[in-house]
């Protein structure tokens, strides 16, 4: 069973050779495709409003990625927005399509998650119409070219702080039992809906954590702020990985809000983003 785009032609085009075209003109445009910042990547951070909007800002961490040896398997932790699912939920579709192709689950990685963690279930529910993870995807197909991978696509549903470390650290058991290469890409916009200058002192305080790799303060944070960042339980899942695995390292490489695109500094979104190695 394949699961079918939901927002093809909506965050992204949905003809193959301009949906090329888009994201080469937004590598294109980066200052640090020819410069990698880490000896090894194994998390990153990206947003993922439409192309429009954020694309731009994604390319900086795809760019990056581009620098190392390209992963097996590609661990996309997204946000849940549409309400249907439990706690953290995997899915039982073989592949995932975009107009670049039909990329591949690793089955056996998510029968393994699913062995060693019970807050990890099968809900297709909760990726039908997600976006968080999909657009993702086009990028990764870009990177990769003729580079076999697949992919394992998780919906944080409940993001909590302690059951995003324990799947964490589920995360790590399986690589370690299954002797992947992983990268796990953290999906997630920053402040929503905010005037400029609010929303960066806001996202200010989001990238400091992230480059501290301090969870704590990021969670106190957005408790203290109300900090509409919708992704927060992905970013605590990919640096507690990072961590566990004795990476030290985390890189903001771009920020940027929808402002620049819209011209309209009274309401924007923040978009972040990072990479996390050594």
């Amino acid at each position: 069973m394949i699961r079918e785009p939901c927002v093809s032609g909506l965050f992204y085009e949905s003809d193959k050779d301009l949906l090329i075209g888009q994201i080469k003109k937004y590598f294109e445009k980066t200052d640090n495709k020819d410069d990698a910042h880490l000896d090894n990547v194994v998390s990153c951070v990206v947003p993922h409003a439409g192309y429009v909007y954020s694309g731009l800002t994604a390319s900086y961490t795809f760019s990056e990625l581009c620098c190392h040896d390209l992963p097996d398997t590609f661990i996309i932790l997204g946000p849940n927005h549409t309400g249907f699912g439990t706690n953290i939920d995997v899915c039982s579709y073989s592949g995932w399509e975009t107009p670049l192709g039909v990329v591949d689950v690793d089955t056996e990685f998510v029968e393994e998650l699913l062995n060693v963690d019970d807050n990890v279930v099968v809900d297709n529910a909760a990726h039908m119409r997600e976006h968080s993870i999909e657009v993702e995807l086009p990028f990764i197909q870009y990177i990769c070219g003729s580079h076999s991978f697949r992919i394992v696509p998780i919906v944080i549903s409940r993001q909590v702080p302690e059951l995003c470390e324990n799947l964490a650290r589920s995360l790590d058991k399986v690589m370690s039992k299954l002797g992947r290469k992983c990268v796990v890409v953290a999906s997630t916009d920053l402040t929503h809906y905010e005037d400029v200058d609010t929303a960066l002192f806001l996202d200010a305080k989001v990238m400091k954590s992230v480059e501290s790799m301090c969870m704590d303060d990021m969670v106190n944070d957005i408790v203290d702020y109300d900090i509409t960042m919708c992704g927060y339980g992905p970013v605590i899942t990919a640096v507690t990985l990072a961590k566990l695995q004795d990476y030290d390292r985390s890189i903001v490489l771009n920020h940027s809000t929808s402002g620049d695109v819209s011209g309209d500094y009274d309401s924007v979104v923040g978009y972040m983003s990072a990479v996390i190695g050594k």
